[in-house]
């Protein structure tokens, strides 16, 4: 590839723009600096990286529809998948076709069984799902069994990864190597002011680089994976618990999305439904839950099994920019709610534990203090606590576990490189702000003080004549709403200040912690943050106890919260891991929702296995479709140059022109 030559900075002043972002890549990723100008007049003294080049690209297949017959088997593959058909509508479209458009349509499918064996072999093109079956030991008192297998099916995430990795489509939105990104004005380089938006901005990444051997035959690179796993009521009795996979090498906007280079649906760890949990208590209970919490593991170690030798020695791979790198995954990002993270994932007591926080150890009763800090929780410390434990017994392993509110578990991320669960803990807008702090506690607080003021009328009326804009969802009674997700509380945020403003008098308790909330959950979602905006944003969390401080002094809102106290947390996230997009798991809760539509027509029957067929079959379809979108437009494009060629050809058939365009001078030719 042609790349641009190294930018001068040596001589500050005119030569650079007033306002610019000046990036510096990782010694491993050997290249130069650049400069990114943010005036819209200013010269671009460096470029974004282009897609491949031209020869670079793999020849367009002249059947881009294959394994189908034809482009119309495709096409109509197509639809099947995307809308779920039955087999049996699938059959009465094909039988109509045939009978009433039998001359005009060039579909070859007889019935759903032809469409079938044409989706099994394009689905070979996938990464499969497999079956395995995991046998966990567990002795217990309450449950006399000694021992469970389950059968699982799940992808395997290192052929996931691998395949994100060599796509050369997303070569182009992809990032190998750590970069520090430095917001500087007035035509000066000035690295006082740190910027950070993609993982790769950020301290994790940049510190994992350094820990990697310097390039020798190969360089050796980081692969951050995103990790997804919550459970969602796929019916009003199922819940179900999918894994998603998501690669923080790709930018935010693709990853994000539900195409090529988004998240990977990885499986379902199983749940026992032959127990009730809530007709357990006492020592069952407890019992039970140390089951479930073994299972979940061992279902999540399992999945996860092909990346830990990886982590460790790494594996040569041919990148999508055909350059050969030493690649080591690793668990950059954990997005789930506390029951998942907490309880589950990183064998934490309960949120109601002395020291239930996933990230430091502070103590139960200062979760409402914002500004008291504690000691942060890492592996090696966790992992020795547990290794003390091992020597003791009873009372007092229980004792010395319960100081630190652990359980006595050895998590398998421990073994894994580059790949710590505590600090992976990132800071979740949706579950800790939007329907956490807010959602669940302030807004029903606020909710419940209306409605005995007999203000929740005006408020209503208030915000019904609040003006409507893009993106808002409009609630004209919010007060009316039991239940909601946390898109509608944060709608519901996002107009609550001026509607409340002419209800309640500017010093009133309500009246500041909803001015603040605002003003904090916009500088928490901003997708880009820097060194003096988090400078800000600690501030208003500050100002935020304050406010939360006053609630409880004049309503009595207790705020000794898990939730309350993760916010102190969140700096300190953006700064480890990127912004609160890359943390997010609103864009999971959209396959929540798709999981639920497709277990509605299983019947409930083999739902899991189902449910990854159809998620095959959609990637199949998607990835083939994308071949002919490509294919379509090299066609268009071919037929341009084509017709273009033809009138130059007439108009001056003796004219010498090089490199599509007529010149009067002699032929050049370039060797």
């Amino acid at each position: 590839m042609d790349m641009d030559p190294p930018v001068e900075f040596c001589e500050q002043g005119p030569q650079l723009p007033t306002r610019f972002i000046y990036v510096k890549h990782h010694p491993h990723a050997n290249k130069p600096d650049e400069i990114i100008p943010l005036d819209s007049d200013a010269p671009q003294t460096s470029s974004v990286p282009e897609p491949l080049a031209p020869g670079g690209h793999a020849v367009l297949d002249d059947r881009p529809w294959a394994p189908f017959r034809c482009r119309a088997d495709s096409s109509y593959a197509y639809r099947c998948v995307s809308r779920r058909m039955p087999n049996k509508d699938i059959d009465d479209d094909l039988n109509h076709m045939r009978g009433q458009w039998a001359e005009t349509v060039h579909i070859t499918f007889r019935n759903h069984r032809d469409l079938e064996k044409s989706l099994d072999l394009a689905r070979q093109g996938n990464v499969p799902f497999r079956t395995k079956k995991v046998k966990i030991d567990f002795a217990g008192r309450e449950f006399s069994e000694k021992s469970y297998e389950v059968e699982i099916e799940f992808r395997d995430p290192w052929e996931v990864t691998k395949r994100l990795v060599r796509d050369e489509t997303l070569a182009s939105v992809s990032t190998w190597f750590s970069q520090e990104k430095y917001l500087c004005l007035d035509g000066v380089i000035d690295l006082s002011n740190p910027l950070y938006d993609e993982p790769w901005t950020a301290e994790t990444w940049r510190a994992v680089d350094d820990f990697l051997p310097a390039p020798d035959k190969y360089p050796s690179c980081f692969l951050g994976g995103h990790i997804w796993p919550d459970k969602g009521l796929v019916s009003t009795k199922v819940k179900m618990h999918p894994i998603l996979w998501r690669g923080c090498w790709i930018q935010s906007a693709t990853r994000n999305g539900s195409g090529n280079g988004g998240a990977a649906f990885l499986g379902f760890p199983p749940a026992r439904r032959n127990i009730d949990p809530k007709t357990l208590s006492g020592a069952r209970r407890a019992e039970y839950d140390q089951l479930k919490r073994k299972i979940y593991h061992a279902v999540c170690e399992t999945v996860l099994a092909s990346l830990e030798p990886r982590s460790r020695n790494g594996e040569v791979l041919r990148f999508g920019d055909r350059v050969k790198r030493i690649a080591h995954p690793g668990i950059l990002i954990e997005s789930m709610d506390f029951e998942e993270l907490a309880a589950a994932w990183l064998a934490i007591r309960n949120s109601q534990a002395n020291h239930p926080c996933p990230k430091c150890l502070v103590h139960h009763e200062d979760l409402h203090k914002l500004s008291v800090h504690a000691e942060l929780r890492t592996s090696a410390s966790m992992r020795r606590i547990v290794e003390r434990a091992t020597r003791l017994q009873g009372t007092q392993r229980e004792e010395l576990l319960k100081s630190y509110g652990l359980q006595f578990f050895k998590l398998f991320l421990w073994r894994f490189a580059h790949s710590d669960p505590y600090d992976a803990a990132g800071y979740d807008l949706l579950h800790y702000f939007d329907s956490g702090k807010w959602g669940k506690h302030v807004w029903p607080c606020l909710k419940e003080y209306l409605q005995a003021e007999k203000l929740a009328s005006k408020f209503n009326d208030n915000m019904n004549q609040f003006p409507r804009w893009r993106g808002l969802k409009h609630e004209p009674s919010p007060t009316t709403i039991d239940y909601s997700d946390g898109q509608t509380f944060l709608d519901i945020l996002k107009c609550s200040l001026p509607c409340l403003v002419q209800l309640l008098p500017q010093n009133s308790a309500f009246v500041y912690i909803v001015r603040v909330m605002t003003k904090l959950r916009i500088m928490l979602g901003l997708p880009v943050t820097t060194k003096t905006r988090l400078a800000h944003t600690h501030e208003l969390i500050l100002e935020y106890e304050a406010a939360s401080g006053n609630l409880y002094r004049d309503f009595g809102k207790n705020f000794n919260l898990l939730k309350q106290h993760f916010l102190q947390h969140a700096c300190r996230a953006f700064v480890s891991k990127g912004t609160s997009r890359n943390m997010t798991t609103r864009v999971g809760e959209g396959f929540q929702q798709e999981v639920a539509k497709m277990y509605g027509k299983t019947n409930g029957k083999n739902a899991g296995h189902q449910i990854s067929r159809q998620d095959e079959n959609e990637e199949a379809m998607a990835r083939i479709q994308m071949a002919v979108d490509e294919w379509e437009k090299s066609q268009k494009d071919s037929d341009i140059e084509d017709h273009e060629r033809e009138v130059i050809t007439q108009s001056a058939p003796d004219t010498p022109w090089k490199l599509g365009s007529p010149d009067r001078t002699p032929r050049i030719e370039f060797f």
